[in-house]
């Protein structure tokens, strides 16, 4: 009886032979996904990172659409920053800047969103209202190797880019100068 227990049991050596090539291949194929993955988290990350930092320098211009002596306006500045931090990285195209002038009322706390990259008409009443600079950035995030897949439609961040849209806004830093 023991004799025949014994044979029905599993080889102690020999068996990761056998399923070493099945492993192999799902380990090597999980690890480029993620690796595809982590590279468009990564270029979304710089791409919205390009975005805040283009928000926090206009918000502390000094007028928002004509430029002066005393230094660039918030328009210009959100272009140039957007431009120059999206351009340090591979695989982000920026489309569109858009900045924004954003009023909310102190008492009833309702926001009113300017035309983007358009002055106020009048001086601002910074003893009625909060006034915040919106960036908003439109482009593109290119996966890392894009692939083609003919029985597959186009998928993007897959087979070719993918389009995001990003916003971040700071509160405005000198409101007096946001109808110049």
């Amino acid at each position: 009886m023991k004799g025949t227990l014994e044979k029905r049991r599993r080889r102690r050596s020999g068996t990761t032979i056998a399923e070493m090539p099945v492993a192999l291949w799902i380990i090597l194929i999980m690890c480029f996904c993620l690796l595809i993955a982590a590279t468009e988290m990564i270029r979304f990350g710089f791409f919205w990172n390009a975005c805040r930092e283009a928000a926090q320098r206009a918000a502390q211009c000094q007028t928002f659409q004509t430029d002066s002596s005393v230094g660039l306006s918030s328009v210009t500045t959100a272009n140039s920053m957007a431009a120059q931090a999206s351009n340090a990285f591979s695989g982000i195209t920026l489309n569109t800047v858009n900045t924004y002038i954003l009023e909310t009322n102190v008492l009833s706390g309702t926001t009113t969103k300017y035309p983007a990259n358009t002055k106020m008409a009048n001086a601002a009443d910074t003893v009625a209202n909060i006034y915040d600079i919106q960036v908003e950035l439109s482009g593109q995030i290119d996966p890392l190797v894009p692939s083609s897949m003919g029985l597959c439609a186009n998928v993007p961040g897959l087979t070719g880019p993918y389009p995001v849209v990003v916003r971040a806004q700071y509160t405005c830093e000198v409101p007096q100068g946001l109808n110049q």
